[in-house]
């Protein structure tokens, strides 16, 4: 079953409605990183282009998940 937009707006409204503090922040931050274009800041975007090029250096090194088990099983 598909749900039209407008319903789920519905639904999001009465449960925003109902939802506790944690919960309104999580969503105003969503909203504000989605607004900004930009769900990663400055420096959790370095550190995430640092872990892709030192996984992309070491990758030789890397094994598929079907070679994993392969070498677990035999």
């Amino acid at each position: 079953m598909t749900m039209s937009t407008i319903t789920i707006r519905e639904e999001v409204q009465e449960y925003l409605n109902k939802a506790d503090e944690r919960f309104i922040k999580l969503v105003y931050g969503m909203i504000q990183a989605d607004k900004s274009g930009q769900l990663l800041s400055a420096t959790e975007r370095e550190e995430l282009d640092k872990r892709i090029a030192r996984h992309k250096s070491v990758a030789s090194n890397s094994y598929t998940w079907d070679e994993v088990k392969s070498r677990l099983q035999g």
